[in-house]
């Protein structure tokens, strides 16, 4: 039983949560600073640094921090209540305006979590279809169900029942070849193809246009469900990176940005395999969750969507094309390339000699020290408070940062410390 409490929020937190971690995506070493607030495009560490951040919740706050129509939405939302065992018009509010957004969609249900939408969605698929087995891209991240770490490595896959290892067929990205080959022998028994079209772990390249093409004619003749995860790609264009492809899935995944920074997660999709869900139904899919649909974050995100229209989408995208068109010299100089499109990108060592991990977590504490905040995994999501002269500033300080990391800086044995405000913040 704690007596005391330590005054260093990294020795309490080492007291009470497992290693001292919240959430494994904070991993970056114990010195790990705390955030105090946010407010725009900057944050405010326990140190008393102030950061431009880039990692935005892992890319979920397309507005940044305390945007003032979205704090005024949840007030007013809260001070009506935030919960309730009924229905409320909010949900109501948020679905119709989502929908617009999604021409091929008829019908959404809400969850808590990008994670909660994953499960939901291929059980959906497994209901319509009466199949058990899914396809997923290797190492793609969908959220942390059983079936969504499956694609990870061994750490990942720790605790997995042997079943969902069986169910799940995990193929490269934009592997074409193995996708005609996989679904030629088994997909009289695949359920669904789940896509993230530009997904982040493998390296943030986009999917291929053959290659989707490619599984829409197999998922259309073998009556598979194609579902794509919009979570992260859904803030590259009012309705999300699909329509690029010409493509109409048949389940859309979305979260983060449509949840103005409360939990959330949607599935959406074509009346006849949303109509599962339909507890009217003998056979209906049993879901609930406790506050899915609250009427908090149905407030908060559609004051976001109502923010995020396509012409603040079309400057975000267009800030971001500059942002990578400024990297592309100095990351070139140092052995690295910029990828990602519109609002998102990564830098990305081509020969990173020590592991990927090691690599990017010194870029973590590289950028940071100089006053930039990163996602871990070196993800680069803009917000709409940024401005040119914000974008300048990136390009300044991740050019720094991977030149340092490229000729050999790591940080300390110990996994970094940020020094307090008033010292150089300069990596060393």
């Amino acid at each position: 039983m704690l007596t005391q409490r330590a005054r260093d929020p990294r020795e309490r937190a080492r007291r009470v949560l497992p290693g001292g971690y919240g959430r494994s995506s904070y991993m970056v070493g114990p010195g790990a600073p705390y955030a105090i607030r946010g407010e725009g495009c900057r944050l405010w560490d326990d140190t008393g640094r102030v950061v431009i951040d880039c990692n935005n919740n892992f890319a979920s706050l397309i507005h940044g921090h305390a945007h003032p129509a979205i704090v005024a939405a949840a007030f007013r939302a809260i001070e009506d209540g935030s919960a309730f065992g009924l229905p409320n018009e909010r949900e109501l509010d948020h679905a119709e305006t989502l929908l617009e957004r999604l021409p091929n969609a008829d019908a959404v249900r809400y969850v808590n979590s990008g994670t909660e939408a994953v499960m939901t969605a291929l059980r959906i698929a497994r209901a319509h279809t009466g199949r058990s087995r899914c396809i997923l891209t290797d190492r793609a991240y969908h959220g942390f169900s059983d079936i969504a770490l499956a694609t990870g490595d061994e750490r990942s896959r720790r605790g997995l029942p042997p079943g969902v290892m069986r169910d799940t067929i995990l193929l490269g990205h934009n592997d074409t070849a193995a996708l005609i080959d996989t679904i030629e022998r088994k997909g009289a028994d695949v359920a669904a193809v789940l896509i993230d079209l530009m997904p982040n772990r493998p390296g943030l390249l986009p999917a291929e246009p053959e290659h989707v093409r490619t599984l829409v004619q197999l998922c259309h003749a073998h009556g598979i469900v194609i579902v794509v995860d919009e979570v992260i790609s859904f803030r590259l264009g009012p309705t999300g990176r699909s329509p690029l492809y010409g493509l109409e899935p048949d389940l859309v995944i979305l979260g983060k940005l449509i949840g103005g920074g409360f939990p959330v997660g949607a599935v959406a999709g074509r009346g006849e395999i949303m109509h599962e869900l339909d507890p009217r139904r003998a056979t209906g899919l049993d879901h609930g969750g406790t506050f899915s649909g609250n009427p908090v974050t149905m407030a908060a995100g559609l004051a976001a969507l109502d923010l995020f229209d396509d012409a603040e989408i079309r400057r975000l995208n267009e800030l971001g094309d500059r942002v990578r068109g400024s990297l592309e010299a100095p990351l070139a100089a140092a052995g690295w390339e910029v990828r990602g499109s519109g609002s998102l990108l990564r830098p990305w060592p081509v020969a990173p000699g020590d592991d990927r991990a090691t690599i990017y977590r010194a870029l973590w504490w590289a950028a940071y020290r100089r006053g930039l905040l990163l996602n871990p995994t070196g993800l680069v999501a803009l917000s709409t408070p940024m401005e040119q002269a914000v974008a300048d500033e990136i390009v300044d300080v991740i050019s720094s940062a991977v030149d340092d990391v490229a000729t050999g800086w790591r940080p300390p044995a110990d996994g970094g410390r940020v020094e307090p405000a008033g010292r150089s913040s300069r990596a060393r």
